[in-house]
């Protein structure tokens, strides 16, 4: 009972923290004019929090969609959208447990409105679309040729929030005004009017924007100057896919850089990001009713595609890898695995413990740990009783987390870790399988579990599984921050439950 009342707590307090995934579902075919990032508030008993709504188009045309909050990134599962109705399913990991939100809602001329369900109650929520920065946005370094001579500016364009733009030329040479500014199909156009001592005169640019860089030709009476630009910052700009961790776990989270250096940190707005080099950072604040939280970063990019660094907030700092999104060819993104099911919630020493014991290991048992995390329960398996033992798990940072802790601890003779699909598994090779998943995925791998042979002992913790009966249940006390923890034992054959005695 304790352990439910924490839950219930946990999941309710869960909704005003300050920065806290399960497999993406798509819906039919995408139709126009519901794609692209949404600001939503929802309304939580007069508090609001603001979060963002993503939604594109696959390989196939169909939608997807994403949620980004202030406590990480989650895909949305059953999502549809048919005439101007749309709805999916959120779920949010606060540690070891889970919320599911159901929003059903309508979009009409440009706003979402619609309600969230959860068990906790219902919640009121409110979007607006967000206008994407236009790419010619932000500082460029431009070089001009003319004859033997090399001159350089600093070309800066913004976008007001309407999208109209204005733009800014500082060079040595002169006193420059720019007028006329426009994009279109990607190609910039202005007109320069430059005037230099006694002299004056004007021209125009036109140019093609390509990735982070600008390529045109000044054209005056005067004849033509071909003119190069490189974007400032521009080995950040693009989408971050970050993991953030911490010793109790890790998240998922969103830094979107736009082409002028400003950004989002999952829905939070960032008014700069620095470069100095390969040295990142940037400072922001979290606004939550009437009180501010600062937030900074401080980092290093790599090869423009990796993000390594630390994120400070009240509630301590944590270590922050990233990713830049669309880096990878298309081949490669289908033969990529899929994301996790869960994140990574590490399993108390004691626990694990208790599950080994549970299932009376021996040293001529196999041990597979299906979504082994860091390793530390094959590990265990080995040094306590030196029998061998296989940790699978689909993240690829899992992996290496697991292969290092199996190299500390000298027990690569009897551990092996493979980057595989748990549900794709054969497992009738081992005695003793553990988990640690979420309850609908222990009852997707019965199918899997009924192929053990007789005898076989399956240990899961905190969670069971649907319609088949446990041997035994065992509290246990930890002294981590959720203090009870509850571990299951089946054994093969297993035990159905009869549906009308549950």
């Amino acid at each position: 009972m304790k352990q439910m009342a924490i839950y219930r707590a946990a999941r309710v307090l869960g909704l005003i923290v300050l920065l806290a995934g399960l497999a993406q579902v798509s819906a039919g075919p995408a139709k126009k004019g519901i794609t692209g990032d949404w600001q939503v508030k929802v309304d939580f008993d007069g508090r609001q929090m603001t979060s963002i709504l993503s939604l594109s188009n696959d390989q196939e045309g169909k939608l997807k969609g994403e949620w980004i909050s202030f406590w990480g990134l989650t895909d949305l599962s059953d999502l549809t959208y048919e005439g101007n109705e749309l709805s999916f399913t959120q779920v949010s990991r606060f540690g070891e447990r889970e919320n599911k939100m159901k929003f059903t809602g309508v979009v009409q001329r440009g706003t979402l409105s619609g309600t969230f369900s959860s068990d906790t109650g219902q919640y009121k929520a409110e979007g607006t679309r967000l206008r994407r920065m236009p790419a010619v946005a932000g500082s460029w370094e431009m070089k001009l040729k003319m004859d033997d001579r090399e001159f350089t500016a600093i070309l800066t364009i913004k976008a007001d929030q309407e999208g109209k733009l204005t733009a800014d030329w500082k060079s040595q040479l002169g006193e420059h005004q720019i007028t006329d500014v426009k994009v279109k199909d990607g190609t910039l156009t202005f007109t320069r009017k430059s005037k230099t001592q006694d002299r004056q005169w004007e021209s125009s640019f036109e140019g093609k924007v390509k990735g982070q860089t600008l390529s045109g030709v000044f054209k005056s009476q005067e004849g033509e100057i071909a003119a190069e630009g490189k974007r400032v910052g521009g080995a950040l700009v693009g989408q971050w896919e970050l993991e953030i961790t911490s010793d109790s776990g890790s998240r998922k989270q969103l830094l979107r850089i736009n082409p002028d250096l400003s950004a989002m940190y999952g829905p939070i707005p960032v008014e700069k990001i620095t470069l100095d080099n390969d040295q990142v950072a940037f400072k922001t604040k979290l606004a939550f009713g009437d009180q501010e939280y600062d937030i900074s970063f401080a980092g290093q990019v790599k090869d423009g595609k990796k993000l390594t660094g630390q994120i400070t907030t009240a509630r301590g700092t944590r270590q922050v890898t990233g990713e830049k999104r669309g880096q990878t060819p298309a081949k490669q993104v289908e033969k990529a695995p899929r994301r996790p099911d869960v994140i990574f919630v590490p399993t108390p020493q004691g626990v694990v413990d208790k599950m080994l014991e549970l299932a009376q290991v021996t040293k001529d048992d196999l041990v597979y740990d299906l979504g082994c995390g860091d390793g530390r329960i094959v590990v265990t398996a080995a040094k306590r009783f030196g029998c061998k033992a296989v940790g699978f798990d689909i993240d690829p940072q899992r992996i290496k987390e697991s292969q290092e802790n199996v190299e500390k601890n000298a027990v690569g003779d009897l551990v092996r870790i493979e980057q595989r699909d748990i549900f794709t598994l054969d497992l009738s090779k081992a005695n003793v399988i553990t988990l640690y998943l979420l309850p609908e995925l222990n009852v997707k791998l019965i199918p899997q579990l009924e192929k053990l042979k007789p005898g076989s002992r399956i240990v899961s913790h905190d969670f069971d599984m649907e319609g088949v009966k446990p041997d035994q249940v065992v509290e246990v006390t930890s002294d981590d921050a959720y203090g009870e923890h509850t571990v299951y034992l089946w054994t093969t054959p297993l035990k159905k439950e009869d549906a009308g005695n549950k």
